[in-house]
């Protein structure tokens, strides 16, 4: 789900993100850094799915791509490029 969707339903259930961080006792970065799928805190996301009345999958669904290739994905990339 868009981070600005996700944003929208919190308000519509009556608080913001700045207001659930006060709560969780973290700082408002670290909720919108969830939010927006740039960080993963299973406290926090578990916290926003229960007020929006969601699953956690329903509103991240996708698990975020590794940033890193492994050692066969290299290997592999190497071996079709002629050298």
């Amino acid at each position: 789900m868009h981070p600005e969707q996700i944003k929208a339903l919190l308000r519509m259930k009556g608080i913001t993100p700045t207001a659930l961080a006060d709560e969780l006792g973290v700082g408002h970065s670290s909720v919108s850094q969830v939010i927006s799928g740039k960080s993963v805190s299973a406290r926090i996301r578990a916290s926003i799915a229960e007020i929006i009345g969601m699953s956690v999958e329903e509103l991240w669904p996708h698990p975020r791509p590794a940033l890193r290739r492994t050692r066969e994905q290299v290997q592999a990339m190497r071996q079709r490029v002629p050298a």
